[in-house]
């Protein structure tokens, strides 16, 4: 449905003007994703995920970010992990990364985008763990 996939990373640049995608809408970057205020060593970070094959009905795994994020007193996030090798696979693009072990319940996409999950629902489910809700 890659017709689909087309739509919904259009929705995401509508918030995210600057992000990236593979040639083959199989990954996202957004450059410059502002997290929580106060609690990371930085304000924004680059965020990298993979649109697994067979998306929409298989929903994304887990998310990619720089490799230096800790959080404001110094320590490693939690859930988060150092390198490019993620549990459900290697980050779809080269770089310094780091990853979040994040893996939200219930993926329940729709016949419509609006109707059930979609890419722009993972994007809100990373901002939930950024923010210390790592529970997904």
């Amino acid at each position: 449905m890659q017709t689909r996939t087309i739509q919904e990373i259009e929705l995401l640049k509508v918030q995210f003007p600057g992000l990236l995608h593979g040639e083959k809408f199989d990954w996202v970057i957004i450059p410059e994703l502002i997290l929580p205020e106060g609690r990371f060593n930085r304000a924004m970070a680059t965020t990298l995920f993979a649109i697994p094959v067979g998306y929409p009905q298989t929903g994304p795994d887990n998310f990619f970010i720089n490799a230096d994020l800790l959080l404001k007193d110094g320590s490693v996030p939690p859930a988060f992990n150092a390198g490019s090798q993620s549990s459900s696979g290697p980050a779809p693009v080269v770089g310094d990364w780091g990853w979040f072990s994040w893996h939200p319940q219930g993926w329940c996409p729709a016949a419509t985008i609006e109707g059930g999950d979609n890419l722009l629902g993972f994007v809100r489910t990373i901002k939930l763990c950024l923010r210390g809700e790592e529970s997904a």
